[in-house]
């Protein structure tokens, strides 16, 4: 399987200097449901300092063999953010014969002028996201939910499902630091009894307990386990912070529940749909700016959709039945070769929730 992440530097000499440039390639053509794609994110490197310059992925990638018993790659139907005719194909060839792979990368331009470096594979996760998860006092830690506890299914993969887990099945790797030992308090917590937080409360906590706050985008995000939200039976919520969106997001647990397997399971859930909002995923029914067209609708199975509106008549049982615990074939697309802004922590909101 050669599919993952890989890293390289190539130079491209100029009349004035040279500039350096590093890729991070990401080849996903075989391994836990492919989506025959090639994307990339290109940044410039100036001493100790790296600048994002562009993005660019190729949809329609399959690997051939040849005699050199090497793994090749092509196509010439791209896309680019910002929008570019600089390249119109791309060339990768991987030797089977070395461990770990390397790769050998070409973009071509209209006229056959390429640029091309070597990349070395680093991990089979397409991109690394750090979450720092803060908890309210006496709220219960969550740990995993056995997806074969209820409504045991034939087709469902029956394992304990973490929140970590449930992104590792889709390519992304997400290192959580678990805040459990420093609880966050609420501002007006009444010995005994449940608080009750708003907007500006959840603000100011994330502004004093999230480390990693910035108005730069970045691959950090902030989690908050609390207790109850100002407006009964919400779940969760996604947060921004000075009109940068998609930088957090809280999950009440007074609304999910957390001592059954029914809560256990749906709290899991929330978890999943949240930071699933911070990577820029709307729900099935809303419109992207790009094309101004529902992705999808209430029919959807997967972790973007609520399953107590889901498109059938008997809603969450039917969407409980069927739900694989995976996100959709879309969905996938996006947080593995989404364009780096329109799916970093803090960067472009692309849906149009209206």
């Amino acid at each position: 399987m050669i599919s993952g992440l890989y890293k390289g530097v190539f130079s491209s000499q100029s009349k004035k200097k040279a500039a350096r440039q590093e890729i991070e390639l990401r080849i996903d053509v075989d391994g836990e449901r492919p989506m025959n794609i090639v994307s990339g994110d290109i940044y410039s490197l100036s001493g100790t300092k790296r600048k994002y310059v562009s993005s660019f992925k190729f949809g329609g990638a399959e690997k051939t063999k040849n005699s050199l018993n090497q793994i090749l790659l092509a196509q010439d139907s791209g896309e680019f953010d910002p929008s570019s005719e600089s390249f119109k194909k791309i060339e990768v060839s991987i030797p089977l014969n070395v461990s770990p792979f390397k790769a050998t990368v070409k973009l071509l331009d209209r006229k056959s002028n390429e640029l091309a470096c070597l990349c070395r594979y680093k991990s089979k996760y397409f991109r690394t996201v750090h979450v720092e998860h803060d908890y309210e006092e006496d709220i219960v830690p969550f740990e995993s939910y056995n997806t074969n506890d209820l409504l045991p299914s034939s087709h469902r993969r029956s394992h304990r499902l973490t929140i970590a887990g449930a992104y590792a099945d889709a390519g992304i790797r997400l290192v959580i630091t678990n805040k459990t030992q420093s609880r966050i308090p609420h501002p007006k917590r009444i010995p005994r009894q449940g608080a009750i937080w708003t907007d500006s409360e959840l603000d100011k906590a994330m502004v004093k307990h999230f480390s990693q706050l910035s108005e730069l985008p970045k691959w950090d995000v902030w989690l908050f386990s609390a207790n109850e939200y100002a407006i009964s039976n919400v779940k969760g919520l996604m947060l921004a912070h000075k009109r940068k969106q998609r930088v957090g997001c809280v999950v009440f647990q007074r609304a999910t529940g957390w001592r059954f397997s029914q809560e256990k399971r749906m709290r899991l859930f929330i978890y999943v749909h949240e930071l699933g909002h911070c990577f820029n995923l709307p729900h099935p029914w809303h419109k992207h700016k790009t094309n101004r067209t529902p992705m999808n609708n209430g029919s959807l199975l997967s972790w973007m959709n609520y399953p107590w509106g889901y498109f059938s008549k008997d809603k969450s049982q039917d969407f409980w039945k069927l739900f694989n615990f995976q996100f959709s074939d879309s969905e996938l697309i996006h947080l593995r070769h989404a364009f780096r802004n329109d799916i970093i922590f803090g960067g472009n909101t692309t849906v149009d929730e209206e």
